[in-house]
C-alpha cells in the first residue's frame, strides 16, 4: 500500500475530487440561509454558481471561504488584529498548535491571516464527531481539512488512529505543507488554555526513537486566539456546571451545530491572533533526559507559556479577575464600559436556584479571568 493510500480516510479532498463535492454542495437547501446571512443583499443563486465553478481547494478558499471570513469579521467583530508576522515561516511546513475557543473560527481566522500575508494556507484538523452529514464532510475536506478521530474507549483503535495521524502530519510537513491543530481535544470551556501532553506524544509517534528531534522537526509554532467576547460563553459554562453536578455531560443531538452557528453569528467584540515564537530544538533539548511523561509535560508547559504571553487581554478579562477574587488589583486595566460588558454576559445566564446561579456566575467570571491568571502565573 502506498503512503498516499494509507491516508485516504483522513486527508482532504484532492483537486480531482472537489468538482463533484462542489456540485453536491451547490444543491444543499441550507445554503439559502447560510449565504443570505453571510452576503446579505446578494443573490444566493450567484453563490451557488460560484460553488459549481470551483475546481480546487485554493479556488474554494479565495472565492468562498475568505470572503465568508471577511463577512463574519465585518458583521460580528468590532475589531480584528494580528501580531507576530515575523514568526511566520515561509517556504517550510509549519505545525501551528493553537489554543481552541471556537469550533470553526480559530483556524478560519488564521487561514485568512496567512492568505492576507501571502502565505499558503494550512491544512486544518476536523474532528470525526463533527462529520455528521455529507455536506459537512464536503465543506471540510474541500477546505483543506483532515480528519482527527475523537478518543474512544478502544485502546487498540486509539493507538492505531494516533499513529496514522502522526505519520500523516509528519508526511505533510516534510513535504512543505503547514498544519493547524488544536492544543487539546475539544474547546476550552473555562478560558484555561492547556496543551495536552498526549497531543505531543501522538506527534512523536512517527519518530519515537528521538523525542527531541521528533518534535523539533515539526517546526511547532504556537498560536493564541483571543476573543473579547466569547459568543459561546454561556453555553460553555452551562456545560461545565452540569458536568460538575452530574460527573458527566452528554451532548444533545445537534448541540455542536448550535455552538458552530452561535460562534459564527454572535458578537465577539475585538478579536486578536498572535503567532507566537517557534518552539525550537534549543528550547526542547534541556528536557531530553527526562522520563517520557515528564518530557511531554515540560514541552506542553512551554507551548502554554507562549500562548499565555501571546494572548491579548481585554478589559473584561481584568474586570472578571477582580470580581472573581474580590479585589481591585487590576482596576487600571478596565473601564465602566468593561464592567457593563461583563454584567451583560452575566445577565444571559439562565435563571436557576441561588446555588446554581452563583456557580454559573463564578464559572463565567473564571472563563474570562483565567487568561489573566495564567499570564500572571497566579492561582485562586
Amino acid at each position: 500500500m502506498s503512503l498516499d493510500k494509507r491516508f485516504d480516510d483522513i486527508r482532504p479532498y484532492t483537486n480531482d475530487e472537489i468538482p463533484a463535492a462542489m456540485k453536491r454542495l451547490a444543491s444543499e437547501p441550507l445554503l439559502d440561509k447560510v449565504f443570505s446571512w453571510l452576503f446579505p443583499g446578494q443573490p444566493v443563486q450567484d453563490w451557488r454558481n460560484k460553488l459549481r465553478s470551483v475546481k480546487s481547494n485554493l479556488e474554494l478558499q479565495e472565492r468562498i471561504m475568505h470572503p465568508a471570513a471577511e463577512s463574519i469579521i465585518g458583521q460580528t467583530m468590532s475589531g480584528f488584529s494580528f501580531s507576530g508576522e515575523n514568526n511566520l515561516q515561509k517556504g517550510t511546513g509549519t505545525l501551528y498548535i493553537s489554543n481552541h475557543r471556537d469550533i470553526i473560527l480559530d483556524a478560519t481566522l488564521l487561514l485568512l491571516i496567512l492568505y492576507r500575508k501571502g502565505f499558503p494556507t494550512a491544512e486544518v484538523s476536523f474532528g470525526s464527531n463533527l462529520m455528521q452529514s455529507q455536506s459537512i464532510v464536503d465543506v471540510g475536506k474541500s477546505n483543506k481539512m483532515y480528519k482527527v478521530f475523537r478518543k474512544s474507549g478502544n485502546m487498540r483503535d486509539l493507538v492505531k488512529n494516533s499513529r496514522l495521524l502522526s505519520d500523516y502530519i509528519r508526511y505533510r510537513i516534510n513535504g512543505g505543507t503547514s498544519i493547524w491543530i488544536a492544543q487539546h481535544e475539544g474547546r476550552s470551556k473555562d478560558g484555561n488554555d492547556l496543551t495536552d501532553p498526549g497531543l505531543l506524544n501522538m506527534l512523536s509517534m512517527s519518530m519515537k526513537k528521538d523525542l527531541v528531534g521528533a518534535l523539533a522537526s515539526l517546526n511547532i509554532v504556537p498560536v493564541a486566539v483571543s476573543y473579547e467576547i466569547e459568543p459561546c460563553d454561556v453555553l460553555k459554562v452551562c456545560e461545565t456546571q452540569k458536568t460538575m453536578e452530574q460527573g458527566f455531560y452528554n451532548k444533545a443531538p445537534g448541540e455542536d451545530l448550535v455552538s458552530i452557528v452561535t460562534g459564527i453569528t454572535q458578537n465577539k467584540g475585538r478579536v486578536h491572533i498572535t503567532v507566537c515564537p517557534a518552539v525550537t530544538i534549543t528550547d526542547i533539548e534541556p528536557y531530553r533526559d527526562l522520563p517520557q511523561a515528564d518530557f511531554f509535560h515540560q514541552v506542553a508547559k512551554l507551548v502554554n507559556e507562549r500562548v499565555y504571553q501571546g494572548y491579548r487581554l481585554y478589559g473584561i478579562n481584568y474586570a472578571a479577575c477582580d470580581r472573581l477574587r474580590g479585589t481591585t488589583e487590576f482596576m487600571e486595566h478596565y473601564s465602566e464600559e468593561d464592567i457593563t460588558l461583563l454584567d451583560s454576559r452575566e445577565k444571559l445566564l439562565p435563571d436557576s436556584d441561588d446555588q446554581t446561579s452563583t456557580a454559573l456566575r463564578d464559572l463565567l467570571r473564571r472563563l474570562y479571568a483565567n487568561p489573566v491568571l495564567n499570564r500572571m502565573n497566579m492561582t485562586l
